[in-house]
């Protein structure tokens, strides 16, 4: 692969992990506004989480090219 590929695979998990500890938790850390019925930072927690799947999601498509290796 790339440089390219594991320089934004690496940069898209970094951005992910910072988002969910400091300085991410800072801008979220607060019960008001309710999300989806939970609270804000609950919510942003499970949103990082779900961007964090779908880029590596991507990135593993990407490189093995969406097939199963048996």
């Amino acid at each position: 692969m790339t440089k390219t590929y594991h320089l934004l695979t690496g940069l898209h998990f970094a951005l992910c992990t910072l988002a969910m500890i400091w300085p991410g938790a800072l801008i979220a850390n607060r019960i008001e506004p309710m999300v989806l019925g939970l609270p804000f930072l609950f919510f942003w927690y499970a949103l990082w989480m779900l961007v964090l799947f779908a880029g590596m999601w991507v990135a593993y498509v990407v490189r093995h090219g969406g097939r199963r290796h048996d």
